[in-house]
C-alpha cells in the first residue's frame, strides 16, 4: 500500500526527470529529420517552446514565434517566444520576442491569454510586425481581441501597439444589403437550432458586434505576391472565418473585408497560395480536443472560397493525426513544398503539447496530408514532380523527352489511345478521358463505373471483350505508335503508381514490326499480385514456336523488399531506367538493377532465322490495367487509382 503511494505520488516526478536527463543527453545533438509529434529539443537540450505558432523567413533566416506554454496553464506569464533556424530541424533559442507586462492596468498583463502569434515583415517601413489573439486578463474568452506589435529586428523585442476588435461600423464586402437591415440577434432563437444557424448565417453575430468591430480569435496572417497582407481570424463566435486586409504599414485595417464559410465553425486557418489559386487549412471547433481538418480553396483571397472534404489520408486522418493546424510553410529553395504545421493540445501539461509537422503533397493539384514517423526535406523532391531541364549523361545525347510540361489531353503528335477491353481478360475500359495532363505530371486515373453499358455486348459471344453487358472500370492506355520509336539507348521514366488491390500500371515497349510476342516486349515496369502477394516486375519476351506464347526472362521482387527499406515507398516518385545496346537489355529501378537480358539469347523461333525482336526500333505504353489475369481483384475503396508519369526521355550513345 506505502509503495502504491508512492509511487503513484513520483509518475509525475520521473516523467520529468526523464525528459531532463533525455534533454541533457541530446544538448549540442543535430537534427536532420523531422519526427512528428516527438520531443524537439533547442540548442540549449530544452524543449521548445512555441505553440500555435508561425514561422517568418527573413534574409535566409526562419524565425518560429509561438506561444509560452507552462506546466499547468495555458495562460501567457512570460509572452511570445522566438526561435531560429537556417535548416528547420535545428533551432536556436533567441529568448522571449514579446514579454508579458507586470503593469496591471495593460492588456498584455501576466496572465492573459496570447494565442497564435504570426510575424510578417513590411519592406516598405522595414519594420517587423505580430499579430496575435489576445484574450484579457480574468475575462475568458470574451474580448475576442487582435493585439498587434512591432520591432526592428526579426527576435525582438517588440513593442505593444495596441489591441482591441476588428472594422468598426463597417459591414462585410460580401454581406448583401438586406443581411445589413435585418434586426434579427444572436438570442432571437435558442442556440443550435435551424433557425439560430440560419440567422447566423445570415449575419446575426455581425449585426450583434458592427458598433464594437468583429471578432478575432484563432488566426493567422497572409502576405500576398503584391505585398498585400490580409488578417484571417475565426469570427462571430468562431462560426465563421473573417479575411481582413491590412493598410500598407500593416498595422491597421482598409475596412476592406468577407466572411468565408458563415455558420461553418472553422477555426485555425493556415494559407497558402500554388499556382495562383489559394488554400486555407482549418479544423473543427471542439475545445482543445482533435477533429477532422478542413480544405477550403478560392482564385481570389476574398473569396469565393470552396470547401473541400479533410485533405488528410490514412490511420488517425478522421482527427488529423491528434492535431490542429496552425500554419503552412513554404521551404525556400523548393518549388510547391509546403510544411503542415500543427499542435497536439495538451491541456493538463501544456508545455508538453508536441509538434506535428508534415508535408504538404498535392495529388491532382490538391493538397493531401499523410502521416510519416520520420521524413526529411527531401521527401519534395521525391514526392513532387521535377521541372528541371533533362540531365546531361556523360557519353549519351538527349534524343527526346516528353515532360507533360502543359494542361490537357498528351499530346496528339506524341501519343495515340488503346480504346476499349485490349487484353489479358482486365477489368478496365480503356478510353481517353482518363488520361490528363496537368501540374507537370500526366494522370491516369482507373476509376469505378456505375451502371454503364457495353456498346460491344454480345450476350452470347465467346469472346470476353463482348459478353461483358457492363463497364465496371475505366481507365487509359496511351502509346507513342507511329509517332515516335526508338532503337536502342538509356530510357528513364519517372512515376508514382498505385499499389492498391487490383492495381497493374506499366511501361513497357513493343517492336513496330511482327506481331505479339515475335515483335519482342520489354516491361521497364509492371505492377500486380502473384497469388495475392504484390509484386515489382521487369520482363522481356520473345517468340516462341506456338503460336500467342512467349519466351520470358523474368524478374520479380515482392513488394515487401521496397516497402521495408522505406515504408512510405508507394507515396514517392520513382525511376525506372532501361539500358539497351546490341548486347544487352538492363533495367533498373532507382538506380538498382532488376533484370539483365542477353541478346544472343533472345532470338524468335525458329532460332535458325536470326530474327532479333530487341535489334528494331520500339515504341512505347504507358498504361494502368484494372485486375485480369493478373491484376487481381480490385480494391473498390481505393478508387479512383492514380498513376502518375512525370517524364519520358530517351538518350542514345553519342556517335
Amino acid at each position: 500500500m506505502r509503495i502504491e503511494k508512492v509511487l503513484n505520488i513520483n509518475y509525475k516526478y520521473l516523467a520529468s526527470l526523464f525528459t531532463i536527463l533525455f534533454a541533457a543527453v541530446n544538448i549540442g545533438a543535430q537534427n536532420n529529420a523531422f519526427f512528428p509529434g516527438k520531443v524537439w529539443l533547442d540548442n540549449n537540450g530544452r524543449l521548445i517552446n512555441a505553440h500555435g505558432g508561425g514561422i517568418l523567413y527573413h534574409n535566409g533566416t526562419y524565425y518560429w514565434f509561438g506561444e509560452h506554454k507552462g506546466e499547468r496553464s495555458n495562460s501567457a506569464w512570460v509572452g511570445v517566444t522566438c526561435y531560429s533556424s537556417t535548416d528547420l530541424y535545428n533551432w536556436k533559442d533567441e529568448g522571449v520576442a514579446l514579454s508579458v507586462s507586470k503593469d496591471q492596468d495593460s492588456p498584455i498583463v501576466e496572465g492573459c491569454i496570447i494565442e497564435r502569434p504570426k510575424v510578417i515583415f513590411n519592406e516598405k517601413t522595414q519594420k517587423f510586425v505580430m499579430y496575435f489573439h489576445l484574450e484579457l486578463r480574468n475575462r475568458g474568452y470574451d474580448a475576442a481581441n487582435v493585439g498587434v506589435a512591432v520591432s526592428d529586428n526579426p527576435t525582438g523585442p517588440y513593442r505593444f501597439l495596441k489591441n482591441g476588435r476588428v472594422n468598426a461600423g463597417i459591414w462585410p464586402l460580401n454581406m448583401t444589403a438586406g443581411q445589413r437591415a435585418l434586426k434579427e440577434l444572436p438570442d432571437s432563437h435558442e442556440s443550435w437550432t435551424p433557425k439560430w444557424i440560419e440567422a447566423v448565417k445570415e449575419g446575426s453575430f455581425v449585426r450583434r458586434d458592427f458598433q464594437s468591430g468583429q471578432m478575432s480569435r484563432d488566426m493567422t496572417l497572409y502576405v500576398d505576391d503584391d505585398k498585400k497582407a490580409y488578417h484571417i481570424y475565426a469570427s462571430e463566435e468562431n462560426l465563421t472565418l473573417q479575411i481582413a486586409e491590412l493598410t500598407d504599414d500593416y498595422l491597421d485595417y482598409t475596412g476592406k473585408y468577407v466572411r468565408v464559410q458563415p455558420g461553418g465553425h472553422n477555426e485555425a486557418p493556415a494559407i497558402i497560395k500554388k499556382d495562383g489559386k489559394y488554400f486555407m487549412v482549418t479544423s473543427g471547433c471542439t475545445g482543445w480536443a482533435p477533429n477532422a481538418a478542413r480544405l477550403l480553396t478560392a482564385g481570389d483571397i476574398m473569396g469565393e472560397w470552396t470547401l473541400h472534404p479533410n485533405p488528410c489520408v490514412g490511420k488517425d486522418a478522421e482527427l488529423t493525426f491528434h492535431s490542429q493546424s496552425t500554419y503552412l510553410l513554404p521551404v525556400q529553395g523548393k518549388k510547391n513544398a509546403f510544411i503542415f504545421m500543427a499542435d497536439r493540445w495538451r491541456p493538463d501539461n501544456p508545455i508538453d503539447g508536441r509538434y506535428v509537422w508534415l508535408p504538404l503533397l498535392f495529388e491532382n493539384g490538391m493538397p493531401v496530408l499523410k502521416w510519416f514517423d520520420r521524413w526529411d526535406l527531401d521527401i519534395f523532391d521525391q514526392m513532387n514532380p521535377d521541372f528541371s531541364e533533362p540531365g546531361e549523361i556523360a557519353g549519351y545525347q538527349l534524343v527526346w523527352n516528353e515532360e507533360f510540361n502543359y494542361e490537357g489531353v498528351p499530346d496528339p503528335e506524341i501519343w495515340t489511345h488503346e480504346k476499349g477491353y485490349v487484353r489479358n481478360e482486365e477489368y478496365q475500359w480503356y478510353q481517353p478521358d482518363n488520361a490528363v495532363c496537368s501540374n507537370g505530371v500526366l494522370v491516369i486515373s482507373g476509376q469505378k463505373e456505375e451502371n454503364r453499358k457495353n456498346p460491344n455486348y454480345e450476350p452470347n459471344s465467346r469472346d470476353w471483350r463482348k459478353n461483358r453487358e457492363f463497364i465496371n472500370y475505366t481507365a487509359s492506355s496511351i502509346k507513342t505508335q507511329g509517332k515516335k520509336a526508338f532503337q536502342y539507348g538509356r530510357f528513364e521514366i519517372r512515376a508514382r503508381i498505385p499499389t492498391a488491390g487490383g492495381s497493374w500500371p506499366a511501361i513497357w515497349t513493343l517492336g513496330e514490326s511482327m506481331r505479339w510476342p515475335f515483335c519482342g516486349e520489354i516491361d521497364i515496369m509492371e505492377y500486380y499480385r502473384i497469388n495475392g502477394v504484390p509484386h515489382i516486375l521487369a520482363n522481356t519476351a520473345w517468340g516462341k514456336a506456338q503460336p500467342w506464347q512467349a519466351e520470358w526472362n523474368s524478374s520479380k521482387i515482392q513488394f515487401r523488399r521496397f516497402l521495408r527499406r522505406d515504408p512510405n515507398w508507394a507515396d514517392k516518385f520513382h525511376v525506372w531506367r532501361m539500358d539497351w545496346d546490341e548486347d544487352f537489355i538492363r533495367i533498373y529501378l532507382d538506380d538498382q538493377l532488376l533484370n539483365e537480358t542477353r541478346l544472343e539469347n533472345t532470338y524468335n523461333a525458329p532460332v535458325e532465322d536470326k530474327i532479333n525482336p530487341f535489334r528494331q526500333p520500339h515504341y512505347i505504353l504507358l498504361n494502368l490495367a484494372i485486375g485480369g489475369t493478373n491484376g487481381g481483384e480490385p480494391d473498390d475503396a481505393a478508387f479512383p487509382l492514380v498513376y502518375e508519369v512525370d517524364y519520358v526521355r530517351v538518350y542514345q550513345k553519342k556517335p
